[in-house]
Formats: C-alpha cells, structure tokens, sequence
C-alpha cells in the first residue's frame, strides 16, 4: 500500500451525507422502504486531507484509463453498427486499471460490481463502496464520437462521498465532494441560474427519447449519447436540463453526486425525488427521469406528453 493510501484507514471526522445514498431495506411485507434516522445519516467521514489526496488519486487514476481507451478509441469494425468486441476488450482493459490501482492502494475497499445482493445487504458491506462506469458512452467510443467517458463514485456506508467523470477526448475532468462543490478541471462549476425557457433553451434526452414522447419545447433537444456526460453539462450549465432512462447505478452515481454538489436535482416525471441507493442492487431504472437546477424540473416537463 502507499504511504498516501494509508490515511484511509482510519476515518476520522463526522459529517451529514446527502440523501443520493440512502440504503434501501425491505419491510415485512418486502416493500422497500428507507432508513431516515439521523444515526444512519451521520457516520464517520474521511478528513479534508484525507479527501484531498484521495481526490487528486483518482483523478491521476482516471487520467491514466483515458490515454489507454484513446489508444481504441474510434476503431470499432465500420461494417458493423456496433462493434461489441472492441467496446468489451476497451471496457475490461479500462477496468482492470482502474481496479487494480484501488485495489492495491485502499485496503478493505470494495467495487458494487463484484458484491451479490446478499452481499450488499449484510451487515459485513465493506465500509468505502467503489461504483464504476470504465465506457460511457460506449456507442459513441467506437464510432469515434468525441463525447464518452470513465466515471467513478465512491460512498461511504452507502452515503456519497465523491464523484467524477473523466472524458478523454475533450479533456473535461469533472469532480465533486458530495453536497459542497462540482469543479471542471478544478473550476467550480454551477447549474444555469436562469430558469427561463425560450428558443436558445437546451434539453439533453436518451437515444428512444422519440419513441415515448411527444414536445412542444421552444428551445433545443439534444442526445450526444452518454447519460453521466448528460448529468456533468447540466451541472455545468451548459444545458438547462436532461431526460434519463433505461439507466443503471453505474451509469447515474457519479453524475448524480456531481450535479447535487452543483445546485442540480434528479427527480421522476411526477416530481418525486430519485435516489440512486434505491438500485444498488443493479436494476435497470425503467421509468423516466430529469435532471435540472433543483425545483425547476417541472418547468421543463410541462413541454413534454408521453405518447
């Protein structure tokens, strides 16, 4: 282990985590319901430094996994629509990477996609939860469209402690400590503080946006074909707001953390509030979801009819 790694043994400070992590549980009549106490929401925290190191570790990690996926990147068969053997040999070569790096330097550490369910749900759960997404955007990766990426969340007992995103052809790292502050390339970076919609308004959608809904938006709909990219330019208000479905937690916990951290919420269509916790056990999220500045989502959804 590093010297550096070493500080991670031992957390020391406490603090109250945001509600992206809440641990899911199931009643006697197996609905799932939600622990709220404020012992689950307060717990023992990494310290500033502790955060800082790690912080500048990942994201030196996260540099590495882009200059080996650029070395494929584009290179998908063009006679074929989507080159599944590339897309796998990049994600398994990307993840072994990135892996092995955390694995060798945070002992005790563990990944959300190698825990069962049983797992996740016992009381031995590691304490410091890795959630990683190697190729988002995977489509666009290997048709050599620019916008693709490598996102990683770290929780902490199922709360958020850090989340980033990483996409190598642009160079845009995105990161951001859970509930205070979403930097790009170490700038802060905030949602669109006007929630006016008119015709330079932009909206972000999934790629079957057009097979569920009908629109009478007056600005712009967009799709550049990766959800946590989707998350990152409405944290850095780049859009004004995006719709997300058929997702994983993979695909949403980094993002999610990012935007929060920059004034930005995920809700249903309906306006209840999304927890990424609630899929920890790596069911696809089937109904629709917006993500905008927090409290704005139905200025927006109000343009949208499902068909």
């Amino acid at each position: 282990m590093c010297a550096e790694a070493e500080n991670f043994r031992n957390p020391l400070c406490h603090v109250q985590r945001m509600h992206i992590g809440i641990r899911g549980r199931n009643d006697e009549c197996g609905q799932p319901q939600m622990e709220q106490s404020m012992e689950t929401q307060v717990d023992r925290s990494l310290t500033e430094r502790e955060l800082g190191t790690l912080k500048e570790f990942v994201e030196n990690t996260l540099r590495k996994g882009g200059t080996l996926l650029l070395e494929m990147y584009g290179k998908g068969n063009q006679h074929l629509k989507f080159d599944e053997d590339l897309v796998t040999e990049a994600d398994n070569a990307a993840w072994q990477l990135i892996s092995s790096k955390i694995k060798g330097s945070f002992e005790g550490h563990c990944f959300l996609r190698e825990l069962s369910q049983d797992q996740i749900n016992s009381d031995e759960c590691p304490r410091f939860l890795w959630i990683v997404d190697t190729l988002d955007g995977a489509a666009s990766f290997q048709a050599g469209m620019p916008v693709w990426g490598i996102s990683v969340a770290l929780f902490e007992k199922f709360w958020p402690v850090l989340g980033f995103l990483y996409l190598p052809v642009t160079g845009e790292l995105y990161s951001a400590y859970a509930g205070r502050e979403a930097l790009l390339n170490d700038r802060a970076i905030r949602v669109r503080q006007d929630p006016t919609v008119d015709n330079e308004s932009l909206v972000l959608v999934y790629s079957r946006f057009h097979q569920d809904f009908t629109s009478t938006f007056p600005g712009k709909i967009r799709n550049f074909g990766s959800s946590a990219g989707h998350l990152a330019y409405v944290a850095r208000g780049a859009a004004d707001a995006c719709f997300l479905k058929n997702v994983t937690v993979q695909d949403m916990a980094a993002g999610s953390i990012i935007l929060e951290a920059a004034g930005g919420g995920i809700t249903y269509l309906d306006g209840r509030p999304f927890h990424v916790g609630e899929f920890l056990d790596g069911r696809r999220i089937a109904e629709p979801l917006i993500a905008a500045p927090t409290d704005y989502q139905q200025s927006f959804v109000k343009y949208f009819s499902r068909l």
